[in-house]
């Protein structure tokens, strides 16, 4: 116990301000992650990025790899790249969208990328790829390890033991769209599908023969949590154990130390209850967070096999009630209003890889305009992007990918189950950030449909619960009333542009801007009396060309755009039964090519509140920043006065 209490220890002291620099080489391996040390308050410690593993080497793949691209293979599932003479004449960075580069800007096709690594140790190695898009097949010495459909989902390529030594890792990529190769992904959804290996990669080399593939940190109250534990068996080596070994720390507190023995089930362990000796709640206006450090030994000695850091906050989502009655949504028990955009992660430059600097500014700008949330649009977005939401308090509704997806799809056995694998992946990666309050999917898709609702929606509904998410679950109906999936949310959200769609084309401008309130506060009033659940209306908005003026102050001026938002913002700031708004959309981005793009001015979807390039369109984002402001400043006055009562 004694050499498991000193290993804890120095970890407690790397981890919250001590004077340890790394970690002691005969006790754990320091991370070629480059484990950081922060003691800018005396108690937080910063790894490069969240999980961070001790005790195994990792190292991260990012840089420029060998490559080649082609749009002659018909089918790059049926190809030995063993027989192939594929000749790397280029590089590309890695991450990286190959198809937003100047050289293959907007091609489809397949590309090769090539790595060599070196292993060290025999006990196996894995790599993780946070996401490859559109489709990829991951080669290791010229053997095929694995295929991954989902372009915006992580996955893991595992080893055998004893490979140390140095390796040609070898990636194909195909971002082209096929009914069964890119089943979730579609050439007529509404943005722009980006291909290449567009997140990071990084290479972790097993501890031993089980190493901890990644933990949950369930919340049961305020001060106590529970662990689940995941797993990895390296293939080929010797049985999983019935029972592991398992110490932790919390915050490193030396009294919050405890070592147990667990039972494996399922390739998981659950530590039921862990005691956090000084709670401090996560939230808005104060982002707590906290860090749990678990060790593992499989044999219950005291060595070390495996260990990993996670960061986490404590904090409720429920539904709730205002004094006055309405239903909403209460964080730590207080009211919250959303107020927001939808926002996808992508950039004319950068395609869907964007870099730190540039989701920094984005959440600079929603702060700065009085935002408090973002709708992460249309699949899982960049962790290290749902990690600065975590430390600047911006409240995330996370979905997995769809658009609107027909019945035909959705009740597809084929279909849904990539649905639910994508669930699952997304889940496993993003689970502990506290920023994610609504767990979402299947935007605009066949919800008027029974059929569609019992083959899809529940399903992804109740797989979320099943996985104990410490949010709430939804998606963007554009069905409203005739939305047969409803019992299945917790809460109620419809996308509808009045003022933009739909609309008489003989109408004056001031009808048509007439139409906007009296369409969502029917929406509202109508789940209000149906659903009693909290309201979010989570598409809403107009088009603006950057820089166009008319004197008419039409359609695609930022003039009507300013109008249109303004009805929107002030009615959701001055009724009740409004949780919520993320305008459609936070910035413009790149949609369809060719003919589809006759109906999106320069193939953009230009209805962003800043253009592509995150420039203000004006009057619309003042308009909607002094009424955001304002909304957000009397929230901050009200909320300590409101009561909510839990529904």
């Amino acid at each position: 116990m004694d050499a498991v209490f000193s290993t804890l220890l120095l970890v407690g002291l790397v981890m919250f301000g001590g004077r340890a620099e790394g970690f002691s080489p005969n006790r754990m391996h320091k991370s070629r992650d480059d484990m950081k040390v922060s003691a800018s308050n005396g108690n937080t410690m910063l790894c490069h990025r969240y999980p961070c593993w001790p005790n195994r080497p990792v190292e991260s793949l990012d840089g420029f790899w060998d490559f080649y691209f082609t749009t002659e293979i018909d089918d790059p599932t049926d190809i030995d790249i063993t027989k192939m003479k594929v000749t790397y004449n280029d590089r590309m960075a890695v991450p990286a969208s190959f198809d937003a580069s100047v050289r293959y800007a907007g091609v489809r096709g397949t590309a090769f990328y090539r790595k060599t690594v070196f292993v060290s140790g025999d006990s196996g190695w894995r790599l993780k790829f946070e996401a490859c898009s559109l489709w990829c097949a991951v080669y290791v010495d010229g053997v095929k390890l694995m295929e991954h459909s989902n372009g915006y989902s992580p996955f893991w390529v595992g080893s055998t033991p004893n490979t140390s030594g140095i390796h040609e890792v070898v990636v194909v990529v195909d971002n082209r769209f096929d009914k069964k190769r890119t089943i979730l992904q579609s050439e007529g959804y509404d943005f722009y599908q980006y291909g290449g290996i567009i997140r990071r990669v990084s290479l972790h080399e097993s501890p031993g023969h089980l190493s901890i593939q990644g933990v949950d940190v369930i919340t049961t109250n305020n001060s106590k949590v529970s662990a689940r534990v995941r797993l990895h068996h390296v293939t080929g080596s010797t049985p999983i154990p019935s029972t592991i070994g398992l110490s932790y720390v919390v915050d490193g507190d030396e009294s919050s130390m405890h070592t147990a023995q667990y039972p494996v089930t399922g390739n998981q362990a659950i530590i039921p209850e862990i005691l956090i000796t000084n709670p401090a709640l996560w939230s808005p206006s104060d982002p707590v967070l906290h860090h749990l450090f678990i060790m593992l030994s499989s044999t219950g000695n005291d060595n070390a096999e495996d260990s990993i850091i996670e960061r986490f906050g404590l904090r409720t989502v429920e539904a709730c009630r205002r004094s006055s009655g309405e239903t909403t949504l209460c964080i730590n028990g207080n009211v919250t209003k959303l107020l927001g955009f939808s926002r996808h992660d992508a950039h004319p430059q950068y395609g869907a890889s964007l870099n730190h600097q540039q989701w920094m500014q984005d959440l600079q700008i929603l702060k700065d305009m009085g935002g408090n949330y973002l709708r992460l649009v249309h699949y899982p977005h960049d962790p290290d992007f749902l990690s600065l939401c975590d430390e600047m308090g911006v409240l995330v509704w996370q979905e997995n990918l769809g658009w609107g997806n027909s019945e035909s799809q959705l009740t597809d056995p084929d279909f849904v189950h990539a649905l639910l694998k994508g669930v699952d992946e997304m889940v496993n990666n993003t689970f502990n950030h506290p920023s994610i309050i609504i767990w979402a999917f299947l935007n605009e898709g066949a919800s008027n449909s029974k059929s569609a609702c019992d083959a899809a929606y529940k399903p992804q509904a109740s797989r979320y619960r099943e996985l104990q998410v410490n949010g709430l679950v939804s998606w963007a109906s554009n069905k409203k009333q005739s939305d047969v999936c409803l019992d299945n949310a917790d809460v109620i959200s419809f996308n509808s542009y009045p003022g933009w769609y739909g609309s008489s084309s003989d109408y004056s401008l001031q009808d048509q801007l007439a139409t906007v309130a009296p369409t969502i506060l029917e929406e509202a009033s109508w789940v209000a009396d149906h659903q009693k659940k909290p309201f979010i209306k989570s598409e809403i908005g107009a088009g603006a060309i950057p820089e166009w003026e008319d004197t008419f102050n039409g359609f695609w001026t930022a003039d009507y755009q300013g109008s249109l938002l303004s009805i929107v913002a002030e009615t959701v700031k001055t009724n009740n039964n409004f949780t919520g708004v993320s305008l459609w959309q936070f910035f413009d981005v790149r949609t369809y090519n060719g003919p589809h793009a006759l109906g999106r001015p320069r193939a953009l979807n230009n209805k962003g509140l800043l253009d592509e390039y995150r420039r203000p369109k004006r009057p619309s984002f003042d308009a909607v920043r002094a009424i955001f402001k304002g909304l957000a400043q009397q929230q901050q006055q009200q909320q300590q006065q409101q009561l909510c009562k839990a529904v």
